[in-house]
């Protein structure tokens, strides 16, 4: 019966942990989508640390012990870390921006593993095709018990591999972290779960749980510090250090350029249909740029520089790629504000300066000559005030 009480006690702590955290974000200002679905995770793992603690108290309790108690305890633990599982799925892909899980019938679809795990579980009492209880009231793994660790397990290895793929095939300096955390996340309450299964009656899943919602939720907070709110771009203080990275170190036989693109007369739009409106016109420019920017070729970081100004640095061979790049947002621009059905039209200016490794400046020089380019093609097209 000792094991009972460190079993129950160990889980009790875990909850307040969890607890803390899941203060501090009904209490924070963000509430994303990610962070929404974070604070879902975290109630379903505090519901599942105290299906825990009734599991153990039934487990300890044979003398006393019910064949129906015994059913009901292991439902709900496997209900519910399945459920975990999907909370985490749907935070992984909505922290990378994967259209699959926009939508409420995505996430329908992807949940559908999750109905069939409860289906088998609740249906266990009839049926012991997961697990049964024999003749001297133990619990015996039944045919297709394996799934019940399939899916769990599928959910959080699908979610890292995928991580993974992105962290090494795309150039996002701002964005690598979040990847990096994806596919570490599922270490802890994988290595600890397995473990948990041989040693069953030792709690190591609900700390490997713990470590991983901590780790999953500074990584997120740190993010907010590095990522514009509005638009979703890296802010102006990424750009920096990674342009600075970037002057730093010259890669061969590619050029190093700065792209600074601003929204011409965004203050008549602000005017004319308000600041909700102006808002929804950065954000559509900021989504045309990271589209023209997509393409393996280039390596190229977007980042909102302040107010109606946007950044690209860019390690282009040619200055002609540049320039070709700066249409190429103009033509986004113009067609992303089509497709919305916008009742105006968003134009932009933009201005180019090349890093000459052979003659270095400053941080601020090379910014200044950037926004100088700007400044007289804004002159040029009459967009000045």
């Amino acid at each position: 019966m000792s094991y009972v009480f460190y079993y129950a006690y160990t889980h009790a702590a875990c909850m307040v942990l969890l607890l803390l955290i899941l203060y501090r974000m009904v209490r924070g200002v963000n509430k994303q989508s990610s962070q929404v679905y974070l604070a879902r995770l975290i109630i379903t793992l505090e519901l599942y640390f105290i299906a825990e603690i009734f599991w153990v108290v039934v487990d300890g309790c044979k003398e006393r012990q019910s064949t129906a108690l015994l059913y009901v305890s292991n439902i709900f633990t496997y209900i519910l870390i399945t459920l975990s599982s999907y909370y985490w799925y749907i935070i992984s892909e909505t922290l990378q921006r994967d259209k699959s899980v926009e939508s409420e019938r995505g996430r329908h679809l992807l949940a559908l593993p999750v109905l069939v795990s409860a289906i088998l579980c609740i249906s266990a009492f009839w049926t012991g095709l997961v697990f049964y209880v024999n003749e001297r009231g133990e619990l015996v793994n039944g045919r297709f018990y394996f799934l019940l660790i399939i899916v769990p397990f599928g959910y959080m290895i699908a979610a890292s591999i995928k991580a993974f793929s992105r962290y090494v095939n795309k150039d996002r300096y701002a964005e690598r972290s979040i990847y990096l955390m994806i596919g570490v996340f599922p270490l802890a309450p994988v290595i600890l779960g397995l473990l948990q299964a041989v040693f069953w009656r030792v709690p190591l899943l609900c700390y490997g749980a713990v470590m991983a919602v901590f780790y999953v939720y500074i990584t997120t907070q740190e993010s907010l510090i590095s990522i514009d709110p509005l638009t979703q771009t890296n802010n102006r203080n990424q750009m920096y250090k990674y342009l600075v990275q970037k002057m730093k170190n010259k890669e061969q036989g590619m050029s190093l350029f700065l792209i600074m693109v601003d929204i011409d007369r965004l203050r008549d739009i602000n005017e004319a249909y308000g600041h909700a409106e102006g808002d929804r016109a950065l954000i559509r420019v900021a989504g045309a740029i990271k589209e023209a920017c997509q393409g393996s070729r280039n390596r190229l970081f977007v980042s909102r520089y302040g107010g109606d100004e946007f950044a690209v640095v860019a390690q282009m061979a040619y200055r002609a790629e540049a320039s070709w790049l700066a249409e190429q947002i103009r033509n986004d621009i113009k067609r992303a504000t089509i497709a919305d059905g916008a009742d105006y039209d968003i134009s932009v200016s933009v201005g180019i300066s090349q890093y000459d490794y052979e003659a270095p400046v400053s941080l601020q020089a090379f910014v200044t000559r950037a926004d100088s380019d700007l400044y007289q093609n804004k002159k040029m097209s009459g967009s000045v005030f």
